[in-house]
């Protein structure tokens, strides 16, 4: 079946979509003269000093640059050429002008680089070493790949463009730290912990300031040490136990649908994936969605937050921030719910969370931030009046005035409301009788 959908066309003839794309061949080649232009037009542009959200030999800043050192030939890296003329290393705070050095064989040295840990490393060769001393003599062919899953969740941070000089002062770190008798093979420090022991000139690269690497060392050291322990378990048990992640064999296409590229180029290449597949399921069915749950079904009732709720809020920065802006003595100007009362508690996750009403609301304007058990109530009832019956609603909080709001539900700590089903069909049937 694969085969004959793969080659639905009858023998000797072309498809009609085929036959436009042979017509409208000129159209692509005239897309490629277009990329081409744009390209010439590109390096004009930043050559002459009109675009400086990009960077190039020619640039304004290169000249600078050459004209300050005395020097014509660049070394410049692919990095350096896409961010922008103003870029500043987000590590040293160096712009890319003081960024520019001289190496050691008389070039400029214009070079970003992305600094990122190195825990995709460790846990490789914690696999090989659990192989080599356990002895395993059935290949795994699920663990490998679970590891290389995993590594991003061992980094102690994110990959980020950072100047060459701040990315080569790590390895000179490490490498001091080694001299002391330090195992620091697969230690990577974050911007910043190397911005407290780099020493930072215009022009030069960094010198390390070795009493301030030991007290960022003697701070980093311990979840370092946890994290190695840690990264051999998990590497032990890819190693060992081999059902964790399964490969497709070799030429399976795990999402082979227009939007996720697969047939995208060729005949294809000018058809929208969306508008295609509006087109072609407007005689369709689709299982009709209840808007009107939000009024007719009862939510279950939340828990009440472990005594360290306030620890685990604090630890989600979205939350930390709304919890942060408010007052000991808030309450939902709503619900009159306090902060406490707002804090959720469900299937062992703790959330604290809040929104603030449109200004385009007159009802709404000084009513200030409300609970997301509110603003979930009156989102709802938006929803239904659009997607239910077709109503335009311009803008959420238009729905629905806080009076209103507060006729239909009954508070309940850490769960959303309770919603009065008759006031609530009242209010849904007021909007489409206008």
């Amino acid at each position: 079946m694969a085969e004959i959908g793969e080659n639905n066309n009858l023998e000797g003839q072309s498809s009609v979509l085929e036959v436009w794309s042979k017509k409208n061949e000129e159209y692509y080649e005239h897309v490629e003269k277009e990329k081409s232009d744009a390209l010439t037009l590109a390096v004009k542009c930043i050559n002459e000093g009109v675009l400086d959200c990009l960077d190039g030999v020619g640039s304004p800043l290169s000249f600078e640059i050459k004209a300050h050192h005395g020097v014509e030939l660049f070394e410049m890296n692919r990095n350096w050429v896409e961010t922008s003329q103003c870029w500043r290393c987000p590590c040293c705070d160096r712009n890319k002008f003081d960024v520019s050095r001289v190496g050691s064989k008389g070039q400029i040295l214009a070079k970003l680089v992305e600094h990122h840990d190195h825990m995709e490393d460790a846990l490789k060769a914690a696999f090989n070493k659990v192989f080599v001393e356990s002895g395993v003599e059935v290949p795994t062919i699920t663990g490998l790949a679970m590891v290389e899953r995993m590594a991003p969740a061992f980094s102690s941070y994110a990959r980020i463009l950072i100047c060459e000089d701040c990315n080569n002062a790590d390895a000179s770190a490490k490498k001091v730290l080694s001299g002391k008798g330090y195992r620091v093979e697969w230690q990577s420090f974050s911007i910043g912990q190397m911005k407290q022991f780099i020493k930072i000139d215009r022009h030069v690269s960094h010198e390390i300031d070795e009493l301030k690497l030991m007290e960022v060392w003697r701070l980093v050291r311990p979840a370092y040490v946890a994290r190695m322990n840690l990264v051999y378990q998990v590497a032990k048990a890819a190693a060992l136990q081999d059902y964790w992640y399964e490969r497709y064999p070799v030429g399976v296409v795990a999402v082979p649908t227009l939007s996720n590229g697969y047939h995208r180029y060729g005949l294809l290449g000018l058809v929208n994936e969306e508008v295609f597949s509006r087109e072609m399921l407007k005689e369709s069915i689709s299982h009709k969605s209840n808007w009107s749950r939000w009024r007719t079904e009862r939510k279950p009732a939340g828990s009440c937050p472990p005594s360290n709720y306030l620890a685990m809020i604090l630890s989600l920065p979205g939350c930390a921030r709304m919890w942060g802006e408010l007052d000991d003595f808030w309450q939902c100007p709503i619900c009159e719910r306090s902060k406490f009362e707002v804090v959720k508690f469900a299937k062992g996750k703790v959330s604290f969370q809040t929104h603030l009403p449109s200004w385009r609301s007159a009802a709404w304007k000084n009513v200030g931030q409300i609970c997301m058990a509110c603003c979930s109530v009156v989102k709802s009832m938006k929803w239904e009046l659009e997607k239910e019956y077709g109503m335009s609603v311009k803008d959420t909080f238009s729905c629905i005035t806080p009076d209103e709001l507060r006729s239909i539900i009954t508070a309940r700590p850490h769960s959303s409301p309770l919603v009065d089903k008759q006031k609530a069909q009242k209010l849904v049937d007021r909007w489409l009788s206008c």
